[in-house]
């Protein structure tokens, strides 16, 4: 497994990877290209050594807080999950010195969503961290349809 910043030409194998990736929020190719080219600081890509894209961790600095690195998603392709692939992709974007500022990471979740949770829960307390959690949007934000609320956590400061 080989962890990388992203290029451009990443954007579609990691659209596919988190297509395949059910509950996730699936977002535009553009996206993950824009994630993979203007972001690529804050993002990491693993790849399987087939060249496979294993995982995908999209991620952009506050621009109203330069020190908080905010998660905006983490995939984990099926067959490397359970082998620890999402703490890697986020220790690997802290230790560039692109970011050597952060002290903060944040991310939201909805809170059906255990697995992330528990990923970010761990995350700080291999860190040494505080951990905490508070509302963000409400379901009515979106509209009063199917997307449920998301709780923003809170990682830091980081040591």
């Amino acid at each position: 497994m080989h962890i990388r910043e992203p290029r451009l030409q990443d954007g579609s194998a990691v659209h596919e990877l988190v297509r395949s990736s059910p509950p996730l929020d699936l977002n535009s190719q553009y996206a993950y290209f824009l994630g993979c080219s203007h972001f690529h600081d804050t993002c990491a890509l693993a790849e399987a050594d087939d060249g496979a894209t294993a995982g995908f961790l999209l991620g952009y600095r506050r621009p109203d807080a330069a020190d908080v690195l905010f998660v905006w998603q983490v995939v984990t392709g099926s067959a490397w999950r359970g082998q620890g692939l999402a703490p890697r992709l986020l220790e690997h974007i802290l230790a560039r010195p692109a970011n050597s500022g952060v002290r903060w990471v944040e991310a939201t979740v909805g809170p059906s969503n255990t697995a992330s949770k528990g990923f970010f829960r761990s995350f700080a307390e291999r860190r040494g961290s505080k951990f905490e959690e508070k509302p963000f949007l409400s379901e009515a934000d979106f509209g009063g349809g199917d997307h449920e609320a998301e709780v923003l956590l809170r990682i830091g400061p980081l040591a």
